[in-house]
């Protein structure tokens, strides 16, 4: 019996299409959503030159206007678990039709409104409403794209979503110079309304529950065990955090969760400590952000490549070698997994066709931020930091890149579901370094700040995915096990209940 995996068909059938879509319709699929998932961390980051001016206006001090952006922050982390849920189980475009209406209607009212509670609560209502667009870019690109395909294809995903933190100050600081800061809410809700409607009119259905391969069929040539209409029907938001729970899934989530904070911690650090060192305006500031919007599109154009010619080379080695070694631990034991139901697809070793890129560049994080922090101190020359920036944000968004392809392989067939957990680590941890930067740039200064954070990626994230590196593909067969005895189980006493 071949076994059912909620992994994605690594080696899938040659049989049937995997994706009725052509290229060009692919990339234009893929643009689209990646457009879209840019709206998330663009309202996060359009905002920080309108505080100011808000607190002004609104009579409260910059530590209430501050509360703001932590309500995002952990609306951003929580809300994307209901919306990917439904995603999973409705579809992609009523996904997107719902995040674009909440959204667009909290724009509108937050350029209206006249009081901190409403901005306080609008904003929350604005987060809740896009910020499951990240996670729903993923899943659309699981769903259309091939794994051997997937790393050139998620790089340009995820684009959007790592540009608008660099771009999105500057963008801000340009509006709300000419227009003032509620501008800044009114562009948002234009600008959603143009890509909502589009979307809505146009953005085809691509869940392989609802559609299969886009032809309008959900059946699969590999369905998982246990999957019957009722399951694959059934809402349920508590989906991803059931996730959180899976032995390699956590420690690669745990990893990915501290590297991105990293990043938030230099990003976050960037206004104060510039305008302090070298005097620089708030466009200064906002340009400033630029090289490292440079360093993650040049991370998504070329670590796709990368990722992609190593899943080739690893799929070739497998297929060679799969009836005599082993590509799960030992020189052996391949073929006994085999001999006891592990078919062809599970044994794949996709922990080492993805870590294998996404390790060493993990660890290369750490080469650029401790410069960093042993630099920043004496105010090296302006460009030397910039070029550090660069190099971070080039480092991480590699990193983090390859991690999110890992995850969409892990979890095929509710990518949606897995990026909203994602999402929820990635979020809570950013909201905390956010915080926590400045405290212990004034209580420790920036070089032990930021040495740390380079410290917490060289000596927590390597090991964890050194871990998973190892006994990762053990552990994901061991589940894929248990899960089929379950079926099996489940399947049994439906038939004995039919039978009585």
């Amino acid at each position: 019996m071949a076994s059912a995996t909620e992994t994605t068909p690594l080696l899938h059938s040659k049989k049937k299409p995997y994706s009725i879509f052509t290229p060009r319709q692919k990339r234009l699929i893929i643009l689209t959503s990646a457009i879209a998932s840019s709206f998330s961390p663009l309202s996060a980051n359009i905002y920080y030159p309108a505080l100011n001016a808000l607190a002004a206006d609104l009579h409260v001090s910059s530590a209430h206007i501050n509360l703001t952006i932590t309500t995002y922050m952990m609306t951003q982390a929580l809300s994307p678990t209901f919306t990917t849920s439904f995603a999973d189980t409705s579809g992609r475009r009523p996904a997107y039709v719902l995040c674009f209406t909440i959204y667009i209607a909290a724009n509108i009212r937050l350029a209206l409104q006249h009081s901190y509670p409403a901005l306080l609560i609008l904003r929350a209502l604005q987060s809740t409403g896009i910020s499951g667009t990240v996670a729903l870019a993923s899943a659309v690109a699981a769903d259309i794209i091939t794994p051997a395909e997937r790393g050139v294809y998620l790089g340009f995903t995820s684009m959007g979503n790592i540009l608008a933190p660099a771009l999105g100050p500057v963008l801000g600081g340009v509006i709300c110079e000419y227009a003032g800061w509620r501008g800044v809410f009114l562009f948002l809700a234009v600008s959603a309304a143009v890509v909502g409607v589009g979307m809505g009119m146009r953005f085809p259905e691509t869940c392989r529950r609802v559609v299969g391969n886009g032809s309008g069929s959900c059946a699969s040539s590999s369905p998982s065990f246990g999957d019957s209409e009722k399951t694959r029907t059934t809402f349920d938001p508590l989906s991803s955090l059931r996730i959180l729970f899976h032995r390699p899934t956590a420690l690669l989530l745990l990893s990915n969760a501290l590297v991105f904070a990293s990043y938030y911690a230099v990003m976050a650090g960037i206004p104060s400590l510039f305008k302090e060192m070298y005097g620089l305006s708030e466009l200064g500031i906002g340009l400033v952000f630029i090289p490292a919007g440079l360093g993650s599109l040049a991370s998504s154009m070329l670590n796709g490549v990368l990722v992609d010619w190593n899943y080739r080379r690893v799929r070739s080695h497998f297929e060679r070698i799969r009836g005599e070694g082993d590509l799960l631990g030992g020189e052996e034991s391949l073929k006994p997994e085999m001999e006891v139901g592990i078919d062809e697809e599970t044994a794949f070793p996709i922990e080492r066709a993805r870590l294998q890129i996404g390790g060493p560049m993990t660890f290369l994080c750490t080469i650029p931020l401790l410069l960093y922090a042993i630099l920043l101190p004496k105010t090296p020359p302006l460009s030397i930091c910039l070029v550090l920036i660069f190099l971070i944000a080039f480092t991480i968004t590699t990193s983090y890149n390859v991690m999110n392809i890992f995850l969409v392989d892990l979890y095929y067939r509710t990518p949606a579901s897995a990026m909203a957990t994602n999402n929820l680590v990635r979020c809570l941890f950013g909201a905390a370094s956010t915080a926590l930067v400045e405290p212990c740039i004034h209580r420790f200064g920036v070089k032990a700040t930021y040495a740390v954070a380079a410290g917490v990626v060289s000596l927590v994230c390597c090991p964890l995915l050194g871990t998973v590196y190892v006994v990762g593909a053990r552990w994901r067969v061991e589940r894929e096990k248990r899960r089929e005895r379950k079926w099996l189980k489940d399947g049994m006493e439906g038939k004995g209940k039919r039978a009585e």
